[in-house]
């Protein structure tokens, strides 16, 4: 094999933080698109003991120095990064040490925090803008594409660099790590291949005749089976009866349009987006639909994935230019008659101090759209979390038109305990319908148990609730263990409240209501009741009762009624009066007054009265002194007055009383 001086490095340097000095002798760096380099370095240093504890987390700087004559317009690549790993491989006392070092991006640090947070009604973009921001890191985003926000996104028991990556790729956004003059940038691009390729092809050759020049040699292409097709699917409960699908065509081999890819995702199709507010509480931060153009751009991200993943390349190289993310052409060979450009994905330069570089090279298609491969796993919860319900200062009920309430997780550090701390989440309800159902919506400070479709943390709905030491049953327990019901509150609070409440005790069962102010009951048919023993009602006021139609009222025994006042009855056509035995009518005065007739009727006698006349028939009238019932008597005679009667006049009454 010819050694090209091309090839050779000058030297290999290493600055770090340190008092010691450490020579390289080995190197390995792996970088690629979408990921973190590493570098690992074989160094000697005469320190025997190095101190591992000031040296980890230290800037570090590792450069491959060319010769500037063999490449005079190539600069030397570096590396800037953190010393992640210092490990002593051999220690010796009179001579050199062995020591290992893994250096990293500063990116890297992402790695090691694990954190819970949301964020709402922001692209996925502009969250990762600001994750860096946050972090302090230098970036640039070269994003050509503009993005629409999602409602609530969520990082759960993840750490900042997986949360980035996912949202990166969930929006087909590609980042490379790029050394710049100020250090390393993170730089974000949607449409990689669109880079400015290498001016010069980089000629592919036999490595064994090669000369002293910078060449591609071992080129490898490999094409794989893939699905011809990718549906994505997604459910919206504002178009229950709507099937929301986008699909993208990957290939039109035979085989492979056979072959599909269907991943259902609830909530992956609803972005913010433009239009009216026609329900104003829900919208109140932002207006979210589904929005079936986002959800092509989903699936066609997908299957440029898979196109590309199906179709990869590899060579080696002497060429210390190469980069993940460069774009180059490759010459000399046949294949890329049909694949003019190449994107490289991944660059491993691996070489000693006294060895030659080499540099071996993955790449996909640099004619068609890259975009990243969604391998980060999304966070899942399999169980459920408990939260609280929250809403704004001084609201006791907090919901918008579709019934949904608003929590704050408790794992969430950052959240204000207002209504900002999580999107709107669907309550489970007992019942549901179409203008029918039950519905009972958690007030503000009550704990709730909330699951996750799918077991995304980005779609939550609250499943069910629960008391605390700060929101206690409404029955004294273990006391009232045998009691169960409703029992709601007033809102605002005031003490009041309504109740059903069952006892479920033997021998002391019980039903139980309560309505604070007022009760309205509707029977739009018949209405049965029935008490086995006795029934007792308390009006404090008014009473009214209106039949329609007839009223039949039996009392198997006694019946009494009081009234203090007035007692007024109002009978429209005819009343009758029947008792089977006596009857008594007492009153201090007594008034019987009627407009046409008075007839009293025992037997064969009777009193007849109208207008003009009284008439008296019996087959014996009697006459007694001390008769109690007998009104006008005196001595002699029944007095009575009348147009037909002298004014006066006496009707004869026999004296033995007959």
């Amino acid at each position: 094999m010819t050694t090209l001086s091309l090839a050779r490095p000058q030297n290999l340097e290493l600055r770090v933080d340190s008092t010691d000095a450490f020579d390289v002798r080995e190197f390995v760096v792996d970088e690629g698109v979408n990921s973190l380099f590493s570098i690992e370095l074989v160094v000697r240093c005469a320190n025997p003991a190095v101190d591992l504890e000031s040296t980890i987390g230290s800037q570090a700087t590792f450069r491959v120095g060319l010769d500037p004559l063999a490449m005079p317009d190539t600069p030397s690549p570096s590396w800037d990064g953190v010393i992640a790993d210092f490990e002593q491989v051999t220690s010796e006392d009179t001579g050199l040490s062995t020591y290992r070092i893994q250096i990293v991006p500063t990116l890297w640090l992402l790695t090691q925090r694990t954190n819970c947070r949301v964020f709402q009604q922001r692209t996925d973009l502009q969250v990762v803008l600001a994750m860096f921001e946050e972090w302090g890191l230098a970036h640039e985003s070269m994003c050509t594409e503009s993005y629409k926000p999602k409602k609530y996104r969520v990082q759960y028991q993840e750490t900042d660099f997986a949360f980035v990556s996912r949202l990166l790729e969930d929006s087909g956004i590609s980042f490379v790590l790029e050394q710049r003059e100020s250090g390393t940038t993170v730089v974000l691009r949607d449409a990689p291949e669109t880079v400015s390729p290498r001016a010069m092809p980089l000629e592919h050759v036999n490595e064994t005749t090669a000369g002293p020049q910078l060449y591609a040699t071992g080129l490898r292409a490999e094409r794989g089976v893939r699905s011809g097709r990718t549906t994505f699917a997604d459910h919206d409960p504002r178009l229950p009866n709507q099937p929301l699908l986008a699909q993208a065509k990957t290939s039109s081999h035979a085989l492979e349009a056979r072959l599909e890819s269907f991943v259902y995702q609830p909530g992956a199709f609803k972005f913010g987006n433009a239009g009216p507010k026609d329900t104003p509480t829900a919208d109140d931060r932002g207006r979210v639909r589904t929005d079936p153009d986002e959800g092509r751009l989903i699936a066609e991200r997908d299957a440029a994935v898979r196109v590309a993943r199906s179709q990869r390349f590899s060579f080696q190289s002497n060429c210390l230019e190469l980069r993940a993310g460069t774009v180059l052409s490759l010459g000399n060979h046949a294949i890329t008659e049909k694949f003019k450009k190449l994107l490289l994905t991944k660059v491993k330069i691996s070489g000693t101090s006294e060895s030659e570089v080499r540099v071996s090279a993955e790449a996909v298609s640099g004619d068609v759209a890259h975009k990243p491969e969604r391998k980060t796993p999304r966070p899942t919860i399999h169980g459920v979390e408990c939260a609280t319900v929250v809403g704004p200062q001084g609201e006791t009920i907090h919901c918008d038109e579709f019934g949904r309430v608003r929590v704050q997780f408790h794992w969430d550090r950052y959240g204000k305990m207002d209504e900002l701390s999580s999107c709107w989440i669907s309550v489970n309800q007992p019942w549901g319908g179409e203008g029918f159902g039950m519905i009972n919506l958690p007030r503000i400070g009550q704990e709730v148990l909330v699951s996750f479709l799918g077991g995304n943390p980005e779609e939550p709905v609250i499943v069910g609730r629960i008391f605390t030491n700060l929101e206690r049953p409404p029955f004294t327990l273990p006391a009232a263990k045998n009691e169960s019901g409703f029992r709601s509150k007033s809102v605002p609070e005031t003490g009041g409240y309504n109740l059903l409440r069952y006892v479920d005790t033997a021998g002391s069962e019980l039903v139980e209501g309560r309505a604070e102010k007022d009760m309205y009951t509707r029977v739009n048919n018949d209405k049965e009741l029935s008490v086995g023993h006795d029934r007792k009602m308390s009006i404090e006021n008014d009473d009214e009762e209106k039949v329609a139609g007839n009223q039949r009222e039996w009392v198997g025994k006694d019946k009494h009624a009081s009234v203090a006042d007035n007692y007024t009855s109002i009978v429209g056509k005819d009343r009758t009066l029947k008792t089977v035995e006596g009857m008594t009518s007492k009153a201090k005065a007594h008034f019987i007054v009627a407009d046409d007739s008075i007839e009293i009727t025992v037997g064969n006698s009777f009193i007849y009265m109208d207008k003009d006349h009284i008439h008296v028939s019996a087959p014996l009238i009697k006459k007694k002194e001390d008769n109690p019932r007998r009104n006008h008597r005196d001595s002699g005679g029944i007095w009575a007055t009348g147009a037909n009667y002298s004014a006066g006049a006496k009707l004869p009454v026999p004296d033995d009383g007959e």
